[in-house]
Parts: structure tokens; C-alpha cells; sequence
């Protein structure tokens, strides 16, 4: 018998004393190995900070901030912009700083409600794409990733901001608060909001931008999230999501009843200026389609249904043969987008105007 599996002295007066008492060996033998069962590593390097619980309240908070961002994205960057929550993990600080590459874009941000500091990291190839696409480009990719500019960390400074007041609105259901930002760096080395051994909260988001894909992180130390351990919890947040889904049916509505632009296209053609000066009545215009295939029907501006020309009570009119789906969806949210986004800044116009009254 090795060492590891000897009895100590303690342990055989106990199983003596149960004997004594009426137990059988076997009961007293399957308890010893249902109490091994229980012991667990722990590793005092690591130890975590927030329960199973606690991550899963944090990842709905950050679901909801991926699809905030990804319609602001979406807007600013006039092209679709996807979004997705990848994962939350419980790593020290030193581990994180490791794991990002330099040079790259870190922003430091605090709150009332927060006892300390917290990071948000975006990768360079989605940050200069956003640039590109702020600055009227078509969203290209640099061949080798650089330190931005003055220019390009303001840019990028301004819409952190937005970023950072759409990752308070998605703390609401928890606690709100304004994030203030502090400043920005790009060498990973100079960013200390914690010590190296603290273990950290890393929520991790991909971005899609076209064809370029990236990551999103946001760090929170352990000591600036624990004023708010007691109310991370599931079952605070299930209250507010069902309050959520009365507004969301609400907008669904709102949004179904949305007014948009439908063309029937009979035909195209492409006429010269002289052509269309001599043009008179009975002339014919040749288009590039006959009269008996299907025609296309436009919303907004978007090919979206084929349907075919007829007559219904002596009125001209068209059925519908096919229907592109994801299309129509799509037309559907850029709508939605310019239309927050047109509230959006007739709100700021407004308090603008308010903020030079009273001065």
C-alpha cells in the first residue's frame, strides 16, 4: 500500500468509533470516497472571483451590448456590421495584457458605480476599417498594421465614446451609469488598471465588417465590478427581460407599419438627350425585357420581389412569383437604423441648443 493511500491515526479512530457504534465497514468505506469526491483543486494563483451565475448575468449584458453596437456599426459605417458575443473567461491581468498584440487600441474608462478603472481593446485591422469607411473609403484593409495617427486616434476617440454611453445602456437592467473615458493607448505594457496577478473578467465579441473579421474585448477587474457582485444575478435580470419584450413587441409593431417606397419596373432602357427631344406621341420605346417575363419590384431602391404583370377589375396590377427573404430583412434594418439615428441627433441638436440658451 503507497503513502497516498494509508490511513492516518485520526481517520482509523474514527472508523473504529462508527464500528462501535453499529456501522458496517462498507457504509463507512463509501462515505470516505463520497467526501474524496467532493475536494476540489484550487488554485490560489487563480481563484475565481464570480460564480456561474454571476458569468451568465454578464454575458446576457453583453449579448444585448453586441446588438446595440452592431446597429450603431451598421450606421455610422453605412454597410452592414455584425456583431456577436464569443465568450467570457475569468483570467488575471498579466494574462491579458500577453495576449494582445502591440500596436493596438485600448481605451480606459471608469464609472461612479465602479470602484476602479476597466478596458476596452479593439483590434487595428477593425478599427482602421472603420476609419476608412468614416473617411468616405470603401472599408481596405492595411497590409501591415501601424500605430494610428493624431488624425486616426481622434477619430477613433469620438466614436469610443458613442461605443462606451451604448455599453451603459446595456448595463441598465443592473445599474445605470455614465462610463467616462479616460484615455487611450496603443502599447498594451503602458495600460495598468490592475495588478498582474488579479483576476479579471474578459468579455470577447467578433465584429465582421464585410470580409474583415475582428475582436472586441472589454476588461473588467475583479475589485472595480465588486460593488456590483450582489446584483449580478439571473433572476434580476429575467424581471427586466420580460418588462423588455412588451417594448420590443411594441417596436415590432411600429416597425411593421414603417412607410416604405415600392416600384413595379416594367422595363429599362437607355435613351440619348437628342432622343428624348424628338420623342412624340406613338413613338415606341424599346426596354430590355419582354412582355410576358417577370418583372422586378423595388423597395427602396432594392430588388426584392419578381412578379408578373396582370389585370384585376379592370386595374393594372402584378403578383408576386418570388421573394428575397434576406434582402427585405435587411432594407428592414437600415430603415430601423437611420430612423434611431435620426432621433439620435435631433435629440443632441436639441440639448445642444438648450446647453448655448443657458450659456
Amino acid at each position: 500500500m503507497s503513502n497516498e493511500e494509508m490511513l492516518s491515526q485520526e481517520e482509523i479512530d474514527n472508523i473504529l468509533k462508527s464500528m462501535a457504534l453499529g456501522e458496517s465497514a462498507e457504509d463507512i468505506f463509501k462515505e470516505y470516497e463520497t467526501e474524496e469526491r467532493r475536494i476540489r483543486e484550487y488554485d490560489f494563483r487563480r481563484p475565481m472571483k464570480f460564480s456561474r451565475e454571476q458569468l451568465r448575468t454578464l454575458q446576457l449584458v453583453h449579448e444585448n451590448f453586441a446588438r446595440e453596437l452592431s446597429t450603431y456599426l451598421s450606421g455610422r459605417c453605412r454597410t452592414f456590421v455584425d456583431v456577436k458575443y464569443a465568450s467570457v473567461d475569468q483570467i488575471t491581468f498579466s494574462e491579458f495584457q500577453k495576449s494582445l498584440s502591440s500596436p493596438t487600441f485600448m481605451a480606459v474608462f471608469s464609472a461612479d458605480v465602479f470602484s476602479g478603472s476597466s478596458i476596452f481593446q479593439m483590434g487595428l485591422d477593425i478599427g482602421y476599417v472603420i476609419i476608412d469607411r468614416l473617411l468616405g473609403g470603401t472599408g481596405s484593409v492595411l497590409e501591415e498594421l501601424r500605430t494610428p495617427t493624431e488624425l486616426e486616434m481622434n477619430i477613433l476617440r469620438k466614436e469610443t465614446a458613442v461605443i462606451l454611453r451604448t455599453l451603459s445602456r446595456s448595463w441598465m437592467n443592473i445599474e445605470e451609469f455614465e462610463a467616462t473615458l479616460e484615455n487611450l493607448e496603443t502599447n498594451p505594457q503602458f495600460v495598468q488598471v490592475a495588478s498582474s496577478n488579479e483576476m479579471t473578467i474578459l468579455i470577447t465579441l467578433s465584429v465582421t465588417i464585410k470580409d474583415v473579421q475582428g475582436f472586441v474585448n472589454l476588461c473588467f477587474p475583479s475589485s472595480t465590478l465588486e460593488p456590483l457582485t450582489d446584483k449580478l444575478s439571473t433572476r434580476m435580470w429575467t424581471k427586466v427581460y420580460k418588462r423588455q419584450e412588451i417594448t420590443r413587441e411594441n417596436l415590432k409593431q411600429i416597425l411593421l407599419l414603417s412607410k416604405l417606397k415600392l416600384t413595379a419596373i416594367l422595363g429599362r432602357t437607355t435613351l440619348t438627350l437628342n432622343d428624348i427631344l424628338n420623342m412624340e406621341v406613338g413613338d415606341v420605346i424599346r426596354t430590355d425585357s419582354f412582355f410576358n417575363e417577370p418583372i422586378d419590384i423595388e423597395i427602396q431602391g432594392e430588388k426584392v420581389f419578381k412578379a408578373q404583370i396582370g389585370k384585376i377589375k379592370g386595374f393594372y396590377s402584378v403578383k408576386i412569383l418570388k421573394k428575397d427573404k434576406e434582402l427585405l430583412e435587411k432594407i428592414l434594418v437600415e430603415e430601423s437604423i437611420k430612423d434611431q439615428l435620426k432621433k439620435q441627433e435631433d435629440t443632441e441638436n436639441v440639448k445642444s441648443k438648450e446647453l448655448k440658451e443657458n450659456a
